[in-house]
């Protein structure tokens, strides 16, 4: 074995010199080439504009972006009206022991809901619908004999009242004077309504017909000659025996005074002798409330009042308007108390 003295190291091959690091530049081959941009060059006639004074588009509105806003509150109002109306409601306090309901008590609700809950669609139900109550007449006038062709409880035999030679018919004068006193009734603001002879509105149709006043009006025979000298002038007359007295003679008395002073301009005088049973016996007396002041009237003969029946039916109708009206009023329609004069004593 050698003696370490001895040893050395190998000889060091020389080191090349440092490769100098080559800069990356245009002429590198690994380096990416960088391409400048070419501008397009604006026209020689327009001048240049700084790039941070250049116009940009205008940005495009959302015409719909409320839309999301909208169903947002939607959604909020539908959650809100969801829980208001699904609230429990509270038990109601028992009532006392000594409490008695009220059978004609109406019921109302003790709370209502915090929204309304519209009803859109209803079914029909099979509850009648209430029929109105007609509204009572002030006057109810029948026009005497008169009777509507077809309707209810028409006679069989049509009774048109008396006929002249001539063919004038009792029933021509009482639908025309019926017709115009009616119209003047009305004028002056009352409900008047006409009847027929047999009018289906009767007591025995209708058991709460109970107008303020009731007027037949009729006209009498064609009687002429010198035995009948007395066939002449008018007569009016309510129930006997009557069931509301003094209303039917103050009714009685109304309609006296005011056509009185109609027929005394024709010299026909109020005819009391020719008052028969027909009239305080008429028949729709009994076909209305009893306590309804009723009363009929004959307006004069046919065979000697002719003219007057048929020529001055608008006075007639003036006549028995005025009577109707004071009635309504409230007049007692009584002629007026004559005051004595005051008589003259000597002293002693």
């Amino acid at each position: 074995m050698s003696d370490s003295s001895d040893f050395k190291p190998l000889p060091r091959k020389n080191k090349a010199a440092p490769r100098k690091r080559q800069s990356v530049g245009a002429n590198t081959p690994s380096a990416t080439r960088r391409v400048s941009r070419a501008r397009a060059a604006p026209p020689a006639d327009e001048p240049r504009t700084p790039r941070s004074r250049r116009a940009r588009p205008p940005a495009q509105k959302n015409r719909f972006g409320w839309l999301k806003y909208a169903a947002f509150l939607m959604m909020v109002g539908v959650g809100v009206f969801v829980v208001a109306n699904l609230q429990p409601t509270p038990p109601a306090a028992p009532p006392p022991a000594d409490f008695t309901p009220d059978p004609e008590a109406t019921l109302v609700p003790t709370q209502a809901p915090f929204f309304a809950i519209p009803h859109i669609f209803e079914l029909p139900t099979d509850t009648p619908t209430p029929i109105p109550t007609p509204s009572v007449p002030d006057v109810a006038i029948v026009a005497g004999h008169w009777a509507i062709e077809g309707a209810a409880r028409v006679p069989d035999v049509p009774d048109s009242g008396a006929i002249c030679p001539d063919g004038t018919r009792e029933v021509d004068i009482t639908k025309s004077v019926a017709d115009k006193t009616l119209s003047l009734l009305q004028r002056r603001g009352y409900r008047a309504e006409l009847l027929q002879e047999f009018d289906p509105v009767y007591k025995d149709v209708n058991p709460d017909f109970a107008p303020r006043s009731f007027l037949s009006i009729h006209v009498d025979s064609c009687l002429v000659g010198a035995e009948y000298a007395y066939a002449t002038g008018y007569k009016i007359a309510h129930a006997e025996p009557s069931d509301n007295q003094v209303q039917d003679d103050r009714l009685v008395t109304c309609l006296t005074r005011s056509y009185d002073k109609v027929a005394s301009k024709y010299d026909k005088p109020f005819n009391y002798n020719t008052i028969t049973r027909n009239m305080t016996e008429y028949h729709a007396f009994r076909k209305i409330d009893p306590t309804t002041p009723a009363a009929i009237i004959e307006l004069g003969f046919l065979g000697q009042d002719y003219d007057f029946l048929l020529h001055h039916q608008d006075e007639i109708a003036q006549g028995l308007a005025r009577g109707l009206d004071d009635f309504l009023k409230g007049q007692t329609c009584a002629p007026p108390t004559a005051t004595p004069p005051p008589t003259t004593t000597d002293a002693p």
